[in-house]
């Protein structure tokens, strides 16, 4: 039975099927991964409970959203500093945090897709209650949704 490649739904062969195998399996899973991009937002200054941070982009393809990473020149103290995406100006409750008193984060997002009709945007749900954080520049990992 064949299996599929995890980002693009390409098929893979089954096995046995050895010239399918050489030729095509190494380029579907190289062409799957193709499907990872990122998006770089940064966050100048301090930060600001409850600000939208990024807002207005409407992705070129479907996509799915599936992790954050997070690097604070100045670490929030006090508390953790935290986003959420928001969705046509709606927050989406996918919170992506860096740890009260660290530098960096990482956050697995799951569940969380664009349409190219749906605008993605990005809001601030807490900042250190000490020191909130500044200079924050987060890397929104995504791919591009599965062929139908």
């Amino acid at each position: 039975m064949p299996t599929f490649t995890p980002r693009l739904n390409l098929t893979q062969p089954d096995t046995g099927n050895k010239t399918w195998e050489t030729d095509v399996e190494n380029w579907a899973n190289q062409l799957d991964k193709a499907a990872a991009q990122y998006l770089s937002i940064h966050l100048g200054g301090a930060a600001l409970d409850e600000e939208v941070i990024f807002d207005g982009l409407f992705f070129d393809e479907d996509v799915d959203i599936t992790e954050v990473t997070m690097h604070a020149r100045e670490a929030p103290t006090g508390a953790a500093f935290s986003i959420d995406f928001t969705k046509g100006g709606i927050e989406q409750t996918k919170v992506a945090s860096i740890a009260d008193g660290l530098k960096k984060g990482n956050t697995a997002i799951t569940g969380l897709s664009y349409t190219t009709l749906e605008e993605f945007g990005i809001k601030v749900k807490s900042v250190g209650s000490t020191d909130p954080g500044a200079e924050i520049t987060l890397l929104v990992h995504y791919h591009i949704q599965a062929l139908p």
